[in-house]
């Protein structure tokens, strides 16, 4: 587990965490956009698996993507919330 005092892998799982948080930010789920944020995704992904390993690799993908599926999730239910208190007092 030597990745983990590494500062490139940190740098490239921040990217990853920051490209799985762009979704959230769009107000529509377009093909186009989304398309490229998998590639950024996909390409810190595999900088993590050639600088690294793929063990730290696989980490770094699974952090970021449970991080992008949390914030996915608190937005749909925060937009939700948003619409049902527009539709009751508005």
């Amino acid at each position: 587990m030597h990745f983990i005092s590494d500062t490139t892998w940190w740098i490239t799982v921040s990217v990853a965490m920051a490209a799985t948080t762009l979704p959230t930010f769009l107000k529509s789920l377009r093909l186009f956009p989304l398309l490229l944020i998998a590639v950024l995704w996909l390409a810190a992904v595999i900088s993590m698996a050639t600088t690294a390993d793929i063990l730290p690799a696989l980490a770094g993908a699974s952090i970021s993507l449970l991080w992008g599926l949390l914030l996915m999730l608190v937005s749909l239910l925060f937009s939700g919330l948003r619409q049902m208190a527009k539709k009751r007092y508005g």
